[in-house]
């Protein structure tokens, strides 16, 4: 499932950028696939103490990955990180997935 966290964004900006983004992938065949992350607003400086927002885009797919950089490379900043997902051993996709 890729990922898209806003970091560095107010609550305004943000819900901007997550409607533009949705426009951007209703194309895309893996759009259902996706899971966007907001937390509370947060604040990104680099280290003059500027503001720097950005967008990471968790995914598996090397082929995802480029189709993300090649769409949201004029929406913002973005930062584009491969991972390996490991589901929680007996769960399914309709099942809780913590197990706290």
């Amino acid at each position: 499932m890729p990922t898209i966290e806003f970091f560095g964004m107010h609550r305004e900006v943000r819900d901007s950028l997550e409607k533009r983004i949705r426009a951007l992938l209703t194309e895309e065949e893996f759009r259902e696939d996706c899971v966007f992350v907001t937390a509370a607003d947060s604040r990104v400086l680099d280290w003059k103490g500027r503001s720097r927002p950005f967008i990471r885009v968790s995914t598996r797919s090397e082929q995802r990955a480029d189709r993300f950089r090649k769409l949201l490379q004029h929406t913002c900043d973005l930062e584009i990180v491969r991972i390996d997902f490991q589901p929680m051993a007996g769960s399914s996709p309709d099942e809780g997935q913590y197990n706290g």
